[in-house]
């Protein structure tokens, strides 16, 4: 009898872990359903909410009112660009010679008309003396050929002389006449080449680097030039704006 009552006892113990698992399998599944549920009404609150949004359209833009008044309203834009002068002249030398006396230094400002370089002005000076004496003699052999012209009119109107001289002595006047116009326009040529000897700006403006000391000899052909000037006042700068 002892035996049958010690298996009685040891009976019940499979039956409660079945139950426990039936309770945790029960849990889990709530648990699932309940989850997909919650997903599935917050979807649809979050739906409801966007639809609501864009049925009222985008929120009002704050207004601040002022009064109006009459003036000019600046506009500005920001750019890169680059400044560019109006001018750059490269001064160059419109005579031979030496180069005596530079008158500038680099950097330096300098108005239009100022004194910049001379150039040895010895032998344009020169060259001026010998078409001024020049123009001297051929103007007395004009003033010559004049008093002889006026001679040989009154002889041939006197019937003392043959026409033939008249006409070769008015010949003469004419001659000496365009030789003497040579003459002056040797003097001004001269005159002309003895200002050149003198270098100003043509420009006011920055002096660049200096391209050619004092002491050198320059000539009308050199294409590197003396120096350089660039127009500061007034300057443009270039940029582009969409």
């Amino acid at each position: 009898m002892p035996g049958p009552k010690a298996a009685d006892k040891a009976t019940p113990a499979p039956a409660k872990r079945h139950k426990l698992w039936l309770w945790i399998g029960a849990l889990l599944v709530f648990g699932i359903g309940g989850y997909f549920v919650w997903l599935k009404i917050t979807s649809a609150n979050a739906a409801a909410a966007a639809a609501k949004a864009a049925a009222a359209g985008p929120p009002p833009i704050p207004v601040v009112t002022a009064t109006s008044r009459k003036g000019d309203i600046g506009v500005y834009y920001s750019g890169l660009g680059a400044v560019t002068p109006l001018a750059t002249v490269t001064v160059r030398t419109r005579v031979d010679g030496q180069l005596m006396n530079v008158r500038y230094r680099e950097g330096d400002t300098v108005q239009q008309g100022v004194l910049l370089a001379e150039i040895d002005d010895g032998p344009y000076q020169a060259a001026l003396t010998q078409a001024q004496g020049q123009l001297m003699r051929d103007q007395a052999s004009l003033e010559n050929a004049r008093i002889d012209l006026v001679r040989y009119q009154q002889l041939v109107a006197q019937k003392a002389g043959p026409e033939q001289q008249l006409a070769t002595q008015q010949a003469t006047v004419h001659q000496d006449e365009g030789v003497v116009k040579l003459d002056e326009g040797q003097i001004q040529s001269a005159k002309v080449n003895l200002a050149y000897c003198k270098i100003a700006a043509p420009v006011a403006g920055r002096i660049g680097l200096r391209l050619v000391d004092a002491g050198n000899i320059v000539q009308a052909g050199d294409t590197t030039g003396l120096l350089i000037i660039t127009q500061m006042d007034p300057i443009s700068a270039v940029f582009t704006i969409s």
